[in-house]
């Protein structure tokens, strides 16, 4: 698309272009009996099919017939053969009607008369550009500002002006949008923030970078240090103190286009641009920026705290691993503990002598910090574990 148009050539075809499928045909181009009765108040044939097509345009796309063929636009044969079966005449009886520029205006006017139209005038403009801003509050799209120009004018009973005057109220309309978007998205901010907004802007003596760059460069490795850097951003974010509700009234989808810009745009290119729209889009980024702060913050603490209990139960695993051979050998010593004092019984001795015989009370005695430590890891709580690992660096 060139620069400053709105339309692309097929648009703008699409915008005045007249159908020629059946279905379309039936749907726009059906004559009613008051339709009839106007056509038939011409004597000659060519007149009757010419001011039948000139009803049918005036219709859709909503032109004079005059117009749509200055623009280049062009009648197809299906809708001219639609409109003479219905009026029972040859569609050749057309020949020559549009040579005829005097019948071609006379019609034309007495048909706008009829239907209750009229055609577009110079004090029109504000109007168009209004309808325009209507359209463009929620998108930047060519074809949807000018279907929003098309759709107010046929409201207002007005017959299309020229593509080219459509497509100027169109961009200054869209230009319109954005300043009111721009201005909706600051209009709460005091000069305080507005100065804060744009000290975003500047190089940090510290760092070294420019501070919306800074806050714009998240880290993404789960590291405690980028979780402290994370934290230290959206501090920084929260200490501008924008209103919560900020940008409410402003579409959404207008607001997810500063967000845009304001994610792609490097900070020197939004310094650039005019106070309202580079505090607007300042406002949306860091509106943005919060957002995905948290977001990677709770991702981030969430992966940590995941590696701190992966870490602790891989510890946990590689007690379990150590302790079969030490196990092993305890419960022998259990074993022998048990069948000495079974015989102690048995023979009516002192069971203190007869485990001091069989196992060695010193030997019982020794075991006994193996013993809890080994009952210890097996009723383990993994949250005190994890716990341990705190202070480890991650």
């Amino acid at each position: 698309m060139r620069k400053h148009t709105l339309l692309t050539d097929l648009e703008r075809e699409q915008l005045i272009g007249i159908p020629s499928n059946d279905d379309e045909l039936a749907r726009l181009y059906t004559l009613d009996r008051t339709d009839l009765d106007m056509i038939r108040l011409r004597r000659h044939p060519r007149n009757r099919l010419g001011v039948a097509l000139q009803l049918a345009v005036m219709r859709y796309p909503g032109t004079s017939l005059a117009q749509h063929l200055q623009q280049g636009g062009g009648i197809p044969r299906e809708l001219v053969a639609y409109l003479a079966a219905q009026l029972n005449l040859a569609p050749g009886s057309l020949a020559d009607y549009a040579t005829r520029e005097q019948t071609m205006t006379d019609h034309a006017r007495q048909l706008a008369a009829a239907l209750n139209l009229r055609g577009p005038i110079r004090s029109d403009v504000p109007f168009l550009i209004e309808a325009a801003t209507q359209a463009a509050w929620s998108t930047d799209n060519g074809m949807v500002i000018a279907r929003g120009i098309v759709g107010a004018l046929r409201k207002a009973s007005i017959l299309l002006p020229a593509v080219s005057t459509i497509e100027r109220a169109g961009i200054a309309g869209r230009a319109r949008a954005r300043k009111r978007a721009a201005a909706e998205m600051t209009q709460s901010l005091g000069g305080e923030q507005l100065a804060a907004l744009d000290a975003l802007l500047e190089v940090d003596e510290v760092s070294g970078m420019v501070v919306l760059t800074w806050l714009k460069t998240i880290p993404i490795v789960a590291k405690s240090d980028n979780l402290r850097g994370v934290l230290d951003r959206l501090r920084a974010v929260r200490a501008l103190k924008l209103p919560t509700a900020i940008g409410d009234t402003v579409h959404p989808d207008r607001q997810r286009r500063f967000v845009r810009e304001g994610r792609a745009s490097p900070a020197y290119m939004i310094e650039r641009y005019a106070q309202d729209r580079r505090h607007a889009i300042l406002v949306a980024a860091i509106d943005d920026l919060e957002g995905r702060l948290i977001d990677a913050a709770l991702d981030m603490a969430d992966k940590l705290i995941g590696s701190l209990f992966r870490r602790a139960r891989n510890r946990q695993e590689r007690r379990y691993a150590s302790t079969p051979a030490q196990v092993g050998r305890l419960m022998r010593l259990f074993r022998g503990t048990i069948d000495a004092l079974a015989n102690a019984v048995e023979e009516g001795s002192d069971p203190i002598d007869a485990i001091d015989e069989a196992v060695g009370w010193a030997t019982l005695v020794r075991a006994r910090p193996d013993v809890s430590r080994i009952a210890d890891t097996a009723v383990e709580d993994p949250l005190v574990a994890a716990g341990d690992q705190y202070g480890v660096r991650t």
